[in-house]
């Protein structure tokens, strides 16, 4: 948690603010169930913008030298990539054409 931001959390103030959004939602009357899937489809968002930039990276031979991947890994990467992003797409979809 310091890595990024330079900041030290304490861990009492950490846990709090990953609990309180939850605490709050369930005394508010949701669902927990549906509230869980509602907050893993939105997580689910960030895998493709986690994947491109490793794409792009381990793809550099100017960055990982002979360690770069070849063409055949990168068009599996590509593919996969692009599947992961069209699954989220429908995940989105059903999920929200469902809550309406």
């Amino acid at each position: 948690m310091d890595g990024l931001l330079q900041r030290r959390i304490p861990v009492a103030l950490r846990r709090a603010i990953t609990l309180v959004p939850s605490v709050l939602l369930l005394s508010l009357g949701f669902d927990p169930t549906l509230s869980l899937v509602v907050s893993q489809v939105v997580l689910s968002f960030g895998i493709p913008f986690a994947l491109v930039p490793l794409i792009r990276l381990t793809s550099d031979p100017s960055l990982v030298g002979a360690f770069a991947s070849s063409l055949m890994l990168r068009a599996a990467s590509w593919t996969s990539a692009g599947l992961v992003f069209a699954l989220n797409i429908t995940l989105l979809w059903f999920t929200f054409t469902q809550m309406a």
